[in-house]
């Protein structure tokens, strides 16, 4: 019984290597992407660890929980209903009239302070409380 053997061509042997060649170029390509990629990460990691540094020092000055906001989140306004009740409207409107001149007291005070004059004496704020 005759045996058969097999005849390879040239063309086979060629595109086998073309491919060959194909793929290392890719694998030389991955691994400049790969180390620029890496260079971005550690780019990354170091500004992370700078704002890191930086919370930790504002939480040292001003408390424990502090942080600096990085993003304000972005939220729709809460629609309120209005005030229709007369005895709620006056209620509110006291309460307002009463801060905003507690307000303008502090900051006569703040001013008499500022220029060097004798600061009035304290408010009375529990004044007309329970009325």
């Amino acid at each position: 019984m005759a045996t058969r053997t097999r005849r390879r061509t040239a063309g086979a042997g060629e595109s086998i290597a073309a491919q060959i060649q194909q793929l290392v170029r890719e694998r030389d390509d991955l691994k400049v992407e790969n180390a620029n990629l890496k260079a971005q990460l550690e780019a990354i990691n170091s500004a992370l660890s700078r704002v890191g540094a930086q919370t930790v020092a504002v939480g040292r000055r001003r408390g424990r929980n502090a942080t600096l906001p990085l993003a304000a989140p972005v939220s729709e306004k809460r629609k309120r209903r209005p005030i229709t009740d007369p005895e709620i409207l006056a209620k509110r409107n006291a309460a307002l009239a009463k801060a905003r001149a507690a307000r303008a007291e502090r900051l006569a005070r703040a001013r008499a302070a500022e220029q060097g004059e004798a600061a009035p004496a304290e408010p009375a704020l529990m004044e007309g409380v329970g009325q």
